[in-house]
């Protein structure tokens, strides 16, 4: 995006961009969370990583919703 001329992108199109670039739909905040978690509660770890898949369906619903929210702005 840094090597984009300033008219590639409308101001639209880059807020949209950087509202779903920075949401929490993405493996890392996946296994930040997990391993915070395992760590509180090491003997419900089991349960914590089954619900990784749902947590990473309801980040992106979120940002989803996030970004369509921006672009009626």
């Amino acid at each position: 995006m840094a090597r984009l001329p300033p008219e590639a992108l409308s101001e639209r199109s880059r807020l949209i961009m950087v509202y779903a670039l920075c949401g929490f739909a993405n493996f890392g905040s996946l296994g930040i969370m997990i391993g915070g978690l395992a760590t509180l509660v090491p003997e419900r770890r089991a349960e914590i990583a089954g619900l990784g898949m749902k947590s990473i369906v309801g980040g992106t619903l979120a940002t989803l919703a996030t970004g369509a929210t921006i672009g009626l702005l």
